[in-house]
């Protein structure tokens, strides 16, 4: 009897560990993106592309977050400047990433996450660099033909060479309202706006002290007799 329950307390144990693991595998991915981000790139060539592989802009807008689901409209434009729009919604726990626009945020060297093209994709290294006029952290993984760069917080792909064939690829992003370029570490705005108050406040300093100076050598002028 007591074989029996101890039995039928391990297949239970085995069933709440079998119910809790999905759910601690969705918990670890994390969606570094919203609605409304959006990231612009530019595509050159070393080589002569092949018909169909002339793209030479492309933006990627976030139009829905649902969990991991993430909806997403790329505009892409060719050399000839006609453009191309698609829709397509992407999910980061199958692996149904397309091109790998986005994976999840904040992975490092030696994690993983799953592509349904490519299977189980590995972190390979890391670096700090510009991007769209910041500084970013940014993760890689390089195969023969590819190496993919990611922003590390949003996930969102930053840059990409690609060889294909007798040509090059290589995509570089440029803006984005994910992050802003800072000028000595503030925002455009806000140091514009320092330099303006610190320029006013300088100017009413200098004020300040001509001008009282002024009135008493005039004042001083008028005192003094004939």
């Amino acid at each position: 009897m007591n074989k029996g329950k101890g039995a039928v307390t391990v297949f239970l144990l085995g069933l709440i560990v079998a119910s809790i693991i999905p759910h601690a595998a969705l918990a670890a991915i994390s969606v570094g993106v919203k609605e409304g981000d959006w990231i612009d790139y530019e595509v050159h060539y070393i080589g002569t592309p092949s018909a169909g592989h002339d793209v030479v802009w492309a933006r990627m807008e976030i139009l829905k977050v649902n969990g991991t689901n993430i909806t997403v409209k790329i505009t892409a434009e060719s050399a000839n400047a006609t453009k191309d729009t698609s829709t397509s919604t992407l999910n980061l726990e199958t692996g149904h990433i397309a091109d790998e626009f986005i994976i999840p945020a904040n992975l490092d060297v030696g994690s993983s996450f799953i592509d349904d093209n490519r299977g189980v994709v590995t972190i390979t290294g890391t670096s700090d660099r510009y991007v769209a006029g910041i500084r970013r952290t940014v993760i890689y993984t390089t195969f023969p033909e590819t190496t993919t760069y990611w922003d590390k917080a949003t996930g969102v792909t930053v840059e990409g060479h690609a060889v294909l064939g007798n040509f090059t690829m290589i995509t570089t992003a440029v803006e984005t309202n994910m992050w802003q370029p800072t000028m000595l570490g503030f925002p455009p705005f806000a140091f514009l706006a320092f330099i303006v108050i610190t320029l006013g406040i300088i100017l009413v300093i200098v004020a300040l002290l001509v001008f009282p100076r002024k009135k008493l050598t005039t004042q001083t002028k008028r005192n003094q007799p004939n």
